[in-house]
């Protein structure tokens, strides 16, 4: 980055997330990098939807064009490990990222548009205790999308279209 360059402006409503999770990284004796907040912003900037980590770079890249795409993708891998970044894997092949809350939750995903949503991960509970009680395996329900048709898909509507 040029010196005397100005910071892209984090939007009010994102800045509190993003700065919750910095203090976390250096309460961990992590380092503060400019691709680690550049993905932070990002990322919380994003109303709850799912990025892939090309979305993540390009995004990235805009708010902060010094930052090398190959080092933002080592950040989002950094900060997922960390905990910092769910990732799930979607039925269209791509990896996708968000923010942790630390809320448990699956995710689902309509295969006619593609939307991928959050679901409570007590949606899933019954599944997981016969899963468990039965064949002794742990569901891991974040991990992976999955499938089915949503409500709009189901009704013949275009999934953006007011209901």
């Amino acid at each position: 980055m040029v010196r005397g360059a100005t910071l892209p402006v984090v939007e009010d409503a994102v800045a509190p997330a993003v700065e919750r999770r910095l203090q976390l990284l250096r309460a961990g004796g992590h380092r503060v990098t400019a691709a680690r907040r550049a993905v932070l912003e990002v990322l919380a900037g994003a109303a709850g939807e799912h990025l892939s980590a090309e979305d993540v770079v390009q995004q990235a890249a805009a708010r902060r064009p010094g930052v090398h795409r190959a080092t933002v993708y080592r950040a989002v891998e950094a900060l997922r490990d960390l905990g910092l970044l769910t990732h799930t894997h979607s039925a269209r092949g791509a990896t996708t990222y968000h923010l942790a809350t630390g809320e448990p939750h699956a995710h689902v995903q309509c295969s006619a548009c593609g939307i991928l949503q959050d679901v409570p991960a007590a949606a899933l509970a019954d599944l997981a205790e016969r899963l468990a009680a039965e064949r002794g395996f742990v569901l891991d329900p974040g991990h992976v999308a999955l499938l089915g048709t949503c409500r709009a898909c189901s009704r013949g509507r275009d999934p953006g279209a007011q209901p």
